[in-house]
C-alpha cells in the first residue's frame, strides 16, 4: 500500500481498512515518507490489533510491515 505524500490520520485510516480487508496470515506492506507515521501511528495501530509489525528506512521512504493474524 503506498501512501506516499499523505500524512497521519490518512495512512492509518487507510491502513486499519486495508487490514480489516484481507484475510487472515497475510502481511501488509506500507510505503510512506511520513516519518510520524512509522514512528507512531502505524505501530500503534498494529499494537491496538494485537499484530505484529517491522519498519524499515530506505533513503527518504520508510516501509512498514504488519502481520494480519
Amino acid at each position: 500500500m503506498d501512501v506516499r505524500g499523505e500524512s497521519c490520520p490518512i495512512p492509518e485510516l487507510t491502513a486499519s481498512k486495508k487490514l480489516k480487508e484481507m484475510p487472515p496470515a497475510r502481511v501488509l506492506e506500507i510505503v510512506t515518507d511520513h516519518q510520524a507515521s512509522v514512528d507512531v501511528t502505524l505501530p500503534d495501530l498494529a499494537r491496538q490489533l494485537g499484530y505484529a509489525f517491522y519498519s524499515e528506512k530506505s533513503g527518504d521512504l520508510y516501509r512498514i510491515f504488519i502481520a494480519k493474524r
